[in-house]
C-alpha cells in the first residue's frame, strides 16, 4: 500500500505542478468601451452584518457604471437582510433587491436564489460572490480581463481571513491548496473545482445549459458541478484568474463551523463526473491508508521506515506543488500555512469523509440529509 501510495501520489503531483506551470498570470486588459455587461449576483441569507461592508465595496468597483449591476437576493433570511438589500436598491440605481422565486423547481434554496438573481439580469456576463466576501476596486475588471472569446467561465481565487484559532488558521490553508488544485486542473484542461464567491460566467450559457437545473437538488455546487458540466458538454474553456486584484477575501468560518463547512464542502463530491469521482476516491484511499499505516507503526503493527519514506515523499510532492502553486497565487506565508495543513488532511479525513458521504450537512439553519435539497411538496 505504502508503494502504490508514493507512485500514485507522486503522478497526481507532477500533474499538478504542470497544470500549474500552464496558468496565465495576466489577463488582456481592455478599454471602457471594449467591456462587457456584467451583473454581479449576491444569494444572501441572514447576512445583516456583513451586507453593509460588502455594498460598499461593491459601489467602488473601477468598471464603466452602465455596464455593471448588482442583484442581491434575500435567501429566505430570518433577519433584516432584505430590508438592507432594499435600502441599497433606493441609494443606487444599479443595485437590484430580490426575494428568491418560491415558484422555482430548484430544491437547493442557494442555487434558487442564484438563478433568481441570474435570470433577472441582462448582462453577458454573472459573477457571483458571497456577502462575507470584500472584492477591491479592480476586482471586476480584472476577472473579466481574463474573458477571450473562446472563455465560458471564469474560476477566481477567495482566500478566508481572519483565523483566530488553531481550526480556522488550518481551513485558511485548506483553502489555499484547494485553489492550487483548482488552478492545476484547469491549467491541464479539466477544471473540477471553483470557488462561488468568486465566479464568474457567461449569461447565455448559463441558460443554454438549463441553468442549475439538472443539479437542482444537490444543496452545494453551484459552482463545481456547474463548471464541470459546462467544460464537459460544450465548446466553451474555462480559465482561471491569477490577477491578484481578481483575488476576493473572505471571512472564515466562525470556530464551531470549521468542521461542518469541510463536510459541506466534501459532500458535494460524490457528484462529481465519474472520472474525478475515480480519481478523489483514490486519493482518499491514500490519505487514509496513510493515516492509518502512521497509528499502526506507532503501536508496532506496520513497518516505521516504510511509513516514514511515505510521509518524506509525501513532503516532497507538496513542496513542489506548493512552490509551483505560489507562483499563481502569491502570498508565501499563506504557501507555508498550506503546506502543514496538508500534513493533517489524512488524519482529519477519517472524521470528514464519512459524515460528508452518509451524513446531515447544516447550513444556515438548514438541514441536507447526504446533501439533498428536495423541494417540499406544496412548494
Amino acid at each position: 500500500m505504502l508503494k502504490e501510495f508514493v507512485s500514485v501520489y507522486g503522478t497526481l503531483s507532477g500533474f499538478a505542478s504542470v497544470g500549474l506551470a500552464r496558468i496565465q498570470r495576466e489577463g488582456n486588459l481592455l478599454a471602457d468601451e471594449e467591456l462587457p455587461s456584467v451583473a454581479v449576483v449576491v444569494a444572501a441569507r441572514d447576512e445583516e452584518q456583513n451586507l453593509p461592508d460588502l455594498i460598499a465595496a461593491l459601489s467602488a468597483q473601477n468598471y464603466p457604471e452602465e455596464k455593471l449591476d448588482f442583484f442581491l437576493v434575500d435567501d429566505e433570511s430570518r433577519d433584516g437582510t432584505l430590508a438592507i438589500c432594499k435600502s441599497a436598491e433606493q441609494r443606487n440605481s444599479r443595485f437590484h433587491a430580490l426575494e428568491s422565486a418560491t415558484e422555482s423547481d430548484i430544491g437547493s434554496p442557494k442555487k434558487r436564489a442564484l438563478d433568481t438573481g441570474i435570470r433577472a439580469a441582462n448582462a453577458d456576463w454573472i459573477l457571483t460572490t458571497d456577502a462575507d466576501c470584500i472584492p477591491g476596486p479592480g476586482w471586476v475588471r480584472a476577472m473579466l480581463s481574463f474573458a477571450r472569446d473562446d472563455i465560458g467561465v471564469i474560476a477566481g481565487y477567495s482566500p478566508l481571513v481572519g483565523a483566530r484559532t488553531i481550526s480556522q488558521w488550518m481551513l485558511e490553508g485548506e483553502s489555499w491548496s484547494s485553489a492550487a488544485l483548482c488552478a492545476a486542473g484547469i491549467g491541464l484542461g479539466f477544471p473540477f473545482n471553483a470557488f462561488g464567491r468568486n465566479l464568474a460566467f457567461r449569461r447565455k450559457v448559463y441558460l443554454n445549459m438549463g441553468g442549475y437545473a439538472q443539479h437542482g437538488n444537490v444543496a452545494s455546487g453551484d459552482d463545481d458541478l456547474f463548471m464541470q458540466r459546462i467544460a464537459a458538454r460544450t465548446d466553451w474553456k474555462v480559465a482561471f484568474a491569477a490577477d491578484p486584484r481578481s483575488f476576493v477575501p473572505s471571512k472564515v468560518s466562525e470556530p464551531g463551523r470549521v468542521f461542518n463547512t469541510k463536510v459541506r464542502h466534501m459532500s458535494v463530491g460524490p457528484k462529481y463526473a465519474p472520472g474525478w469521482v475515480f480519481i478523489g476516491l483514490i486519493g482518499n484511499i491514500l490519505f487514509l491508508g496513510l493515516a492509518l499505516a502512521t497509528v499502526m507503526s506507532i503501536v508496532g503493527l506496520a513497518s516505521r521506515p516504510a511509513v516514514a519514506k511515505a510521509w518524506k515523499t509525501k513532503l516532497i510532492f507538496d513542496t513542489a506543488i506548493i512552490v509551483s502553486a505560489a507562483r499563481v497565487l502569491g502570498n508565501p506565508a499563506r504557501a507555508v500555512q498550506a503546506l502543514i495543513t496538508m500534513s493533517f488532511a489524512p488524519f482529519a479525513l477519517w472524521a470528514i469523509w464519512p459524515r460528508a458521504l452518509f451524513g446531515t450537512v447544516r447550513w444556515k439553519g438548514r438541514k441536507f440529509e447526504r446533501n439533498r435539497a428536495e423541494r417540499p411538496a406544496d412548494a
